[in-house]
């Protein structure tokens, strides 16, 4: 008796120092809140900037002129259900030009679908800052 108590002490103590943590979470000690490395730029080559890229490729296809507003800016929240289609848009500020253009290219576009649960919960209600190009 006096061994398996002994045996679990010196087991507690080993994993007690050990930070548990699930999969991608990143933090340095078990007491820290996990942070996730998940950008969702478009640029990003994870689960995230591929869902992020397929959304902007779509409201740059659906875009009327889309290379006639370079330089121009719009910042806007779209939420998404998880079969890609657009739920709700709504322009926070930049050019009023580009952000109508893109309001209108939004309703008519044809958004990816989410394929991952966290993906989803992550982008489906998010702010997009645009740039024309």
């Amino acid at each position: 008796m006096k061994k398996l108590m002994m045996l679990a002490l010196l087991g507690s103590i080993a994993t007690g120092c050990v930070p548990l943590h699930p999969t991608d979470c990143l933090k340095k000690n078990a007491l820290e809140p996990c942070s996730y490395n998940r950008s969702g730029k478009v640029t990003d080559t994870d689960i995230y900037g591929q869902q992020a890229a397929g959304i902007k490729n779509a409201l740059d296809s659906a875009l009327a002129d889309r290379h006639a507003w370079k330089g121009k800016t719009c910042n806007m929240h779209l939420d998404f259900n998880y079969d890609g289609k657009l739920q709700n848009i709504i322009i926070k500020g930049g050019d009023k030009a580009y952000c109508d253009a893109l309001e209108v290219a939004a309703k008519k576009a044809d958004f990816p679908p989410f394929t991952d649960q966290k993906v989803y919960d992550v982008m489906s209600s998010a702010r997009w800052n645009m740039q024309g190009y």
